[in-house]
């Protein structure tokens, strides 16, 4: 299982979860190109939703089911899943591993975030 994503797939992730929280947990190349075309300003390319998607299948990230002709595909893992394993592994990089330094240094930057927002 990779983690590692570029930002389309991180889209295309997202895309898919948000499908799923609206109870559509089997979704076709054409049902997540359209909903990206309603969501993103940013116009793609069927094809090129198609082929990352399946390097997303290729990763493990993405399940493909066959129906007929016809493929449909769900998220591996939820959005938590994937936010608990980067921010391990950034733990790890980053910090010793210790998962203590690092809330502590995001709790910091949320309430610097905070309080910018309080000046605006």
């Amino acid at each position: 299982m990779n983690f590692k994503h570029g930002s389309l797939e991180s889209i295309i992730l997202n895309a898919m979860w948000e499908l799923e929280k609206a109870g559509l947990y089997k979704n076709s190349v054409k049902e997540v190109y359209e909903f990206l075309s309603k969501t993103d300003s940013t116009k793609r390319a069927y094809t090129t939703i198609k082929t990352v998607m399946d390097r997303l299948f290729e990763k493990e990230v993405l399940l493909r089911i066959k129906q007929g002709k016809k493929f449909f595909y769900r998220t591996a893992y939820s959005n938590s899943d994937i936010i608990v394993t980067s921010l391990r592994k950034i733990a790890s990089q980053y910090c010793n591993g210790d998962m203590t330094k690092l809330m502590r240094i995001t709790k910091s930057m949320c309430e610097n975030d905070n309080n910018a927002m309080l000046v605006k």
